[in-house]
């Protein structure tokens, strides 16, 4: 038992050392005493024009460059200066535990915040490569517009020659391989309409490789390709074909911390280069936060919202957690109060149906999210020419960000908040919101139509003692309704999608005794809104929903949605493993090989979000070969093996190096101990050979009392999402000591491969 607690703390050790040796942190600084300032040096002109036109200051603190000495002092101390923000008056860097203690110490360093998570593409699916059927019945015959952007009313713009022109759009992402030389993107090289690229990781201009993703994002905003049936006109992918754009690669696969410093730095890259929207379908999620944690005040939320203080409208995907249990709801920067979140529904013509892996809102300290919503099934630019489709919030957020460019050529006078809220009144279901849909689809006749079309009441609400009946007016086809109820601060508390059919009801029961509620119903075109303060009712019950000729489609009772999911994550895991080679310990025996088998079922519990524990038990078959390994000696035996059956037993503590994306795990360490209890089913079997050809082999099987039942020792693995290489060494003997065999140091230490494959489960309360 000894042996076990000082493996235990010589694991735990390695450990504390391996995640506590080198990190990723913010350096803020308490001033920016002595620095000097040219806005007209450091602003682009459309900076400068922004700023001027929404009366901002070009010479704001903000602004200010760092001070010299203090980025100096700590450089010298730190192992690596990533990027700085003049925004937060800060320095990223990489350091080790002594070093940022000793930068902590700095007398001009205000706080330290370590940055422990990882920026990553908000993930998606690629559906298909070349599929001409599909291409053919997504468009229209001779239609100019892709459905994606007619959804939007897209053609309203183009029959007004609206295009984004005279807007500057900044998208970030992962990269942007083959823009430079597809087909889809030869307008923006041809009329300079790339202003400026820049690669935060690689430090560097060059943008135009790595991932595919930002390809397929930047095609949503102003993607063009040639008719495939008769290549005579061009189609739109993207609304805003005449922007201008400035492209930031701010991520990487292999980057476990940089990225929110990349991100921050990009944010002010674009605001010193003139950016009027910056359209990122980025985020942090659940690689670094809970849940409770999406209420705006992460480092790339503040980011965001400084960029909105600086005139510039930040779109950002919601993210693809809807059908996640352990997260389900937004990502940040998403949370952020100033920024236009961006949910997916599917890509049916007039349908609302959110798409399953959409977000949900709201923010945990209860703000509403989604803004809109917009197609989460895009038809995109792909990398190896063409087209492709793929679904995610990825898309649709550059499609609305697409959509907000042209909406500002409308409207040039507004502000980026003011613009934002336009843009919400534009949704389909405006006014009527809930945490699935948002406002729904932002529409373009909002902004080009001089007259706006009345749309007659589709249903009528009644009052019936303490309950509100809606009487929906039938239609000859089945149609969407969506209706909620709101508290006093206009918050939802619970929401509904449904389909009616012919004559429908709705019933809210018990509403009577909520009067400062608001029932809020969208329905064939119309909303409506019912004040419950009409209600005398002294009654007092629980607010449920009943329905006639109403069939749900979706059904979210969101009283306590700041504290939905909110927790940490558990998963069960299931872990085959084979160990193909032993290695030879210090004496010189004839034991020359072992094999083994094993399957283990268990969980991993979060600490935190680098750091696991888990368990498991298992059973396993060892195989060690031979000679005379039970001591007796036969001239015509050319292999001998010795087997054990075991149950196992694993205790392991993970570190993540790499959070993986898109459904992966990234790279991992485990470092743990294990224990088998050998039980009964042991024995010997010799291959008693008569001639050089193997004609024939016998067995000699024996249950033996000489094994030490229970085995102990520690084991370590590198993993690569679900495959692993491992090492295991036993550091207990496998035999008593009074074995006759002339074998008494059995091989202990083995290298193998195992595959690990791991179940999501809903979060654990907090």
């Amino acid at each position: 038992m000894k042996k076990i607690a000082f493996l235990i703390a010589v694991l735990i050790a390695a450990t504390r050392f391996t995640m506590a040796d080198s990190g990723c942190y913010w350096v803020f600084f308490r001033d920016k005493s002595g620095v000097q300032f040219n806005p007209y040096e450091y602003f682009d002109e459309k900076a400068i024009e922004r700023r001027a036109k929404m009366c901002i200051s070009i010479c704001d603190s903000t602004d200010y460059p760092l001070n010299g000495g203090y980025v100096d002092a700590v450089a010298q101390l730190a192992d690596e200066v990533i990027g700085e923000s003049r925004w937060f008056n800060g320095l990223g860097v990489m350091a080790g535990s002594v070093e940022i203690e000793q930068i902590k110490a700095l007398p001009f360093v205000l706080k330290v915040v370590e940055i422990a998570g990882t920026m990553m593409p908000v993930s998606y699916t690629d559906k298909t490569g070349d599929d001409n059927e599909s291409l053919e019945q997504f468009f229209a015959r001779d239609a100019k517009l892709s459905p994606q952007l007619q959804r939007m009313q897209g053609q309203k713009f183009a029959d007004n020659n609206i295009d984004g022109r005279g807007v500057r759009i900044a998208v970030f992402d992962g990269g942007f391989p083959k823009v430079d030389k597809l087909e889809c993107f030869s307008h923006l090289f041809s009329n300079k309409q790339i202003v400026k690229t820049w690669n935060f990781p690689g430090k560097k201009e060059d943008v135009y490789g790595w991932g595919e993703h930002g390809t397929m994002t930047l095609s949503c905003i102003t993607g063009l390709i040639q008719n495939e049936k008769d290549g005579t006109h061009s189609q739109q992918l993207g609304l805003a074909t005449g922007a201008e754009f400035l492209l930031a690669r701010t991520e990487t696969n292999i980057e476990p911390f940089k990225e929110e410093i990349w991100w921050a730095q990009a944010v002010e890259w674009a605001d010193r280069n003139g950016a009027d929207i910056i359209s990122s379908s980025l985020g942090y999620g659940n690689t670094r936060y809970y849940t409770k944690d999406m209420d705006g005040t992460s480092f790339v939320a503040k980011a965001a919202n400084m960029a909105a203080r600086k005139g510039i409208l930040v779109c950002n995907s919601m993210g693809n957690e809807g059908d996640d249990d352990s997260w389900r709801v937004l990502i940040t920067p998403a949370d952020a109060d100033s920024v236009l979140s961006v949910g997916g529904i599917e890509d049916t013509p007039g349908s609302y149906k959110k798409n399953d892996f959409s977000s949900f809102g709201p923010t945990a300290d209860g703000r509403r999210k989604p803004n809109v919503v917009a197609f989460g099934h895009a038809c995109v630019a792909s990398q190896r020419g063409g087209t492709t489709f793929a679904y995610g919030t990825s898309f649709s957020c550059p499609l609305v960000a697409g959509f907000a460019a042209c909406a500002w050529q409308t409207r040039r006078n507004l502000t980026a908040m003011q613009l934002k809220s336009e843009i919400e009144k534009s949704g389909d279901v405006y006014p009527y919101f809930d945490y699935a849909i948002g406002y729904g689809v932002p529409q373009a006749g909002y902004f080009t139509d001089s007259i706006r079309q009345s749309v007659e009441p589709t249903f009528a609400f009644e009052k019936d003692g303490d309950n509100l009946s809606v009487r929906l007016k039938p239609f000859e086809k089945e149609t969407d309704v969506f209706y909620n109820v709101t508290d006093e601060n206009g918050r939802v508390v619970i929401y509904e999608h449904a389909n009616a059919s012919s004559a429908a009801e709705i019933t809210i029961k018990h509403i009577g005794s909520r009067p400062n509620s608001t029932v809020n119903v969208y329905y064939h075109g119309y909303t409506g809104s019912y004040n419950c303060n009409e209600f005398n009712s002294q009654k007092q019950g629980p607010v449920n929903i009943a329905t006639n000729g109403v069939s749900l489609a979706l059904q979210r009772d969101t009283t306590n949605a700041a504290e939905f999911c909110k927790g940490r994550n558990k998963n069960i895991f299931l872990q085959m493993s084979y160990g193909f080679a032993g290695i030879k310990t210090i004496e010189d025996t004839a034991n020359d090989r072992k094999t083994s088998m094993a399957a283990l079922l268990g969980k991993h519990f979060e600490v935190t979000k680098r750091y696991r524990i888990g368990v498991g038990v298992g059973i396993g078959i060892d195989k060690y070969r031979g000679t005379a390994l039970d001591g007796i000696a036969r001239s015509n035996v050319k292999r001998e093996s010795f087997n054990t059956s075991s149950v196992n037993f694993e205790l392991f503590q993970r570190v993540t190096f790499i959070h993986g994306e898109h459904y992966s795990f990234g790279l991992t360490w485990d470092c743990g101990v294990f224990g088998s209890w050998c039980y009964s089913n042991r024995h010997i079997i010799i291959a008693d050979v008569e001639n050089a050809n193997y004609e024939s082999s016998k067995s000699i099987n024996k249950n033996y009392d000489y094994i030490n039942r229970f085995q102990w020792g520690v084991k370590t693995a590198v993993n690569y999402n679900f495959i692993s290489v491992y090492a295991k060494m036993r550091t207990s003997d496998l035999l008593k000591s009074s074995y006759p065999g002339s074998y008494s140091d059995f091989l202990r230490l083995e290298v193998g491969m195992q595959m690990t494959f791991t179940f999501h489960q809903k979060a654990m309360g907090r």
